[in-house]
């Protein structure tokens, strides 16, 4: 696989033609406003950058499509729901802690539910930029690994509109309409849009339907304010979509045959995103943004299958669940330049509620490896948590131009954040009903910052490091066994180039480490279910190289490359548990890699304009190998892919395009997990995986008409 790899990136470097890229002027980094980065030649930071144009061609049904063609990104992926990582930061987690990327959309922090973000609205989305290292001086402790800031579609000037639709393998169906209108005073625009896919993996139906609008009203020629308002409802079967164990893998990749049913079903949710935004430019100095904002995410489905009838198979589900997820604030950024000086300052002040609420419907019982007893549930138990997060911070950002070639930049950011958890349970214990509840609450202090600096060799090549810092406060729940428990703590080194080369490809490359010290875990292993005492159990060195390449779309050929080299390890932790069916066994994985990190990772898009009116693009991606649990006892095989697809304009108006993903029909593992000996055989093994198989070659077709 390595030489693989290392083939694909010297067939690409024999392409190199494009047209020279032109950099920008002193500008300060901004977590709201769309500018991000643009100034080159003084960020101090690896960003990369998905424009509209590839966001098209891509024609993604899920975001790890899109940032797959970015260096470092690495992703679990699983039906539709995608958890994503930076760097591989946090990857041993998947059982409900955030990943610690930031994902912003229209410059707020969107509220994650254990490191997944649903309701992303892709047909929306017009760019994507990811700042890497750990950016909690731009958003705190949301972006401890780093940060994917979306950015969605304005309204375009004139008047018009387009209609598209899409259909595909397993029953996909995607339908698109859009209608805009602006004059001298407003610009305002719709969309509306359905989705539907069967699903390639058993019980993987899902449905969603989209609403949007922006308004935009300008003031006068040096301000505005846009109304925006989008809703999503959405259906989603399960997400299982994995079977155990490489047999099942090979001949059940669906898990149609397995007779297990998903531990949860039926999703539904109701996602509203409002923001209103308020723009000012003033005409001697600086400019002005305020972002007020609503988000609600309403969520609820059904879990907990049992055994009710004996006869050793689940066949009810005994538990329904609600989960509510809302965050609302402002956001505020002031920024200006004075000669050789620049600078930014911003408020975030905003409050988050989490509420989970779970009942009994169906009466069972069921043996507890917690308490080694069998528990009954009755009928009409129920119990509520709700988390509240208020959070304010104030950050800034200075840049100054030491000389013509020498930039030094530094950010700093302070959080205060107090949360608090109200929970109240309502159980039965055969005879009586009982109501308890309790209250806790916690306050954290948190300064971060990033020192960097860029020098620029000459016209084409800027040399850039820095150092930045991250955090993460530990939950409530975690510190009710262990009030000692520290935070967590990330610092990320990097030091890079940019700029062009040869006939005028724009490149970027980078060497990073981050350190993460005192992970929160639980003290037995992270998937130890008899025990909730979680502890500081021990530290971890994510380092690698990352290289980017890019040529100018514009021409008859371009292409776009990104190539991640990725060491993951723990450089320290307390002795890992592995539940075997008859004994725990603790091991010693100091020096492990991290699971799911591949050392290398390739992706290669290439752009054919081989007639007028018809594009030819290719896609190559391929990884490595890597291990699936922190034992490392068992690895899991690297893979290829190759997408194609052809798009046809017949005029301004009409578009056509055909895809194939995956043409060589290879089923690989898109995502694995291991974390217990599941099949009781008293062996770590690569049966005991839960493995999500790709569902090989999927074809796609569609059209589009504007008018």
């Amino acid at each position: 696989m390595k030489n693989k790899i290392v083939f694909g990136v010297m067939l690409f470097c024999s392409f190199a033609i494009a047209e020279e890229v032109e950099l920008g002027t002193i500008l300060v980094e901004s977590s709201t406003i769309e500018g991000i980065a643009a100034d080159a030649k003084t960020e101090a930071s690896t960003v990369n950058v998905i424009d509209e144009k590839t966001i098209e061609q891509i024609d993604p049904k899920n975001i790890n499509e899109l940032l797959q063609t970015i260096p470092g990104i690495t992703a679990d992926v699983r039906s539709d729901v995608v958890e994503i990582h930076i760097r591989g930061v946090n990857q041993q987690e998947f059982m409900g802690e955030d990943t610690g990327v930031a994902v912003v959309i229209d410059g707020v922090p969107v509220m994650q539910d254990g490191g997944k973000v649903r309701g992303i609205n892709i047909d929306e989305i017009e760019s994507i930029k990811v700042i890497k290292g750990s950016a909690s001086y731009l958003y705190g402790a949301d972006a401890s690994a780093g940060a994917i800031i979306i950015t969605t579609k304005k309204p375009k000037s004139g008047s018009g509109g387009e209609v598209s639709a899409e259909a595909g393998s397993y029953g996909f169906q995607n339908y698109k309409a859009k209608v805009y209108h602006s004059t001298d005073k407003y610009a305002v625009d719709v969309l509306a849009g359905y989705k539907y896919e069967d699903g390639y993996w058993d019980q993987t139906q899902n449905d969603q339907k989209t609403a949007s609008g922006k308004l935009t009203y300008f003031i006068d020629d040096m301000s505005d304010i846009v109304f925006s308002a989008d809703y999503t409802k959405k259906y989603q079967e399960t997400t299982r979509g994995s079977v155990t164990g490489v047999t099942e893998a090979d001949t059940n990749p669906t898990g149609a045959d397995d007779g297990n049913l998903a531990w949860s079903k039926d999703y539904y949710s109701d996602i509203y995103k409002y923001y209103i935004t308020y723009n000012k430019d003033f005409e001697d100095f600086g400019s002005l943004k305020v972002i007020t904002y609503y988000y609600k995410d309403l969520y609820n489905y059904i879990s907990s299958p049992q055994d009710i009838n004996g006869d050793g198979d689940d066949d009810t589900y005994t538990r329904d669940n609600d989960k509510d997820i809302k965050q609302y604030g402002i956001k505020s950024e002031y920024r200006d330049t004075v000669d050789d000086f620049a600078y930014m300052v911003g408020i975030d002040f905003g409050k988050r509620e989490y509420d989970d609420y779970r009942e009994t419907t169906t009466e069972y019982s069921s043996y507890s490896y917690r308490t080694r007893t069998t528990e009954t549930y009755y009928v009409g138990e129920s119990s509520l948590d709700e988390s509240t997060e208020d959070r304010y911070a104030i950050y800034g950002e200075t840049k100054y131009k030491v000389n013509a070639r020498f930039t030094a930049v530094l950010n700093l950011r302070y959080d205060y954040n107090k949360y608090t958890d109200d929970s109240y349970d309502h159980d039965y214990n055969g005879t009586d009903w009982s109501d308890t509840s309790s209250t806790d609450s916690e306050v954290f202090r948190n300064l971060t910052y990033r020192v960097g600096t860029t020098y620029e060799l000459n016209k084409k090549h800027t040399f850039y490091a820095n150092v930045s810092t991250g955090f993460r406060n530990p939950k409530i729940y975690q510190l009710d066994d262990n009030p000692g428990l520290d935070k967590e703590t990330y610092i990320t080194y990097e030091v890079g180039s940019r700029g062009n080369v040869g006939s005028g490809v724009f490149y970027q490359a980078s060497i990073f480490v981050t350190d993460t010290t005192n992970i929160i875990s639980k003290v037995d292993g992270t998937y130890n279910w008899d025990s909730d005492y979680y502890d500081n159990v021990g530290d971890a060195r994510n380092q690698g190289v990352e290289l980017s390449l890019k040529s100018d779309r514009n021409k008859k050929f371009s292409f776009n490359a990104a190539y991640t080299y990725l060491d993951a390890y723990y450089t320290s932790h307390n002795p890992f548990v592995v539940a075997y069916n008859t004994y725990d066994q603790a091991y010693d994985i100091k020096g492990n890699q991290l699971p799911r990190v591949p050392h290398h990772k390739f992706d290669l898009i290439v752009n054919y304009k081989f007639m007028p009116k018809w594009n030819f693009m290719t896609e190559f991606y391929a990884q490595s190998k890597y291990y699936a649990d922190e034992t490392n006892f068992v690895s899991m095989p690297g893979y290829e892919k190759i997408n194609m697809r052809v798009d046809y304009n017949h005029n301004k108006n009409l578009h056509f395009f055909v895809k194939v993903d995956n043409i060589v029909d290879n089923q690989y593992y898109r995502t694995v997990y291991l974390y217990s000996d599941r099949n009781d055989d008293d062996i770590l093994s690569n049966e005991d995986a839960s493995i999500t198989v790709d569902p090989g070659r999927v074809l796609y077709a569609g059209l589009k008409y504007k008018f």
